[in-house]
């Protein structure tokens, strides 16, 4: 039983944003961007590993999500109900908590071991993973205009045309539909 839990999206989930979530690579160039191989070359050993041939595959993301799932259980904290879709490459749990809510001391420990068990196990696999399946150009404006329309539709107010940036802008007034209308449009159902 779950109780006072809170669902945790993984904290690749920034990272996988721009993936296609079809776990097939959308692009066909292999050369990282400067700011990927500033982070490829900084990695840990068990990151550096799973890079070692240049790609990331659906079961080596897995691996290190796994890893950072065992992290965080090694230093507090309880996860139950952890999931991986192979397929999309997403990955969720629920942290378990005592019978009082947490406090923002609580939420900010979390994060605190959260952040430090993907910066050792998983964010730079997942962002190579992420960089790997995006989408191209013509499949991310289609997922945009998707993403745009879909706010509409739940009475945020977004213009014709709107950017990555704008629309980002927009979506700090309501995080929660715009990342419901991200994978409703990444999952190409609206």
């Amino acid at each position: 039983m779950l109780i006072g839990g809170r669902l945790r999206v993984g904290l690749l989930a920034f990272v996988l944003v721009v993936s296609a979530c079809s776990g097939t690579a959308a692009t066909t160039d292999t050369a990282f961007p400067p700011w990927l191989e500033t982070l490829v070359a900084s990695t840990t050993e068990f990151q550096k590993e799973i890079l070692s041939d240049g790609e990331v595959t659906i079961d080596e993301l897995e691996k290190a999500v796994l890893a950072t799932v065992q992290c965080m259980e090694e230093n507090g904290v309880t996860v139950s109900d952890f999931s991986f879709d192979s397929e999309s490459a997403e990955w969720g749990m629920a942290i378990v908590w005592g019978t009082d809510p947490p406090d923002d001391a609580d939420l900010d420990s979390l994060d605190a071991v959260e952040n430090m068990c993907a910066t050792e196990y998983s964010i730079v696999v997942g962002s190579v993973f992420g960089f790997q399946n995006r989408p191209t150009p013509e499949e991310f404006s289609v997922e945009l205009a998707r993403t745009a329309q879909c706010m509409r539709d739940r009475g945020l107010e977004v213009p014709d045309g709107v950017t990555r940036e704008q629309l980002q802008l927009i979506a700090e007034s309501d995080e929660r539909a715009y990342g419901e209308c991200r994978q409703l449009a990444q999952d190409g159902s609206n």
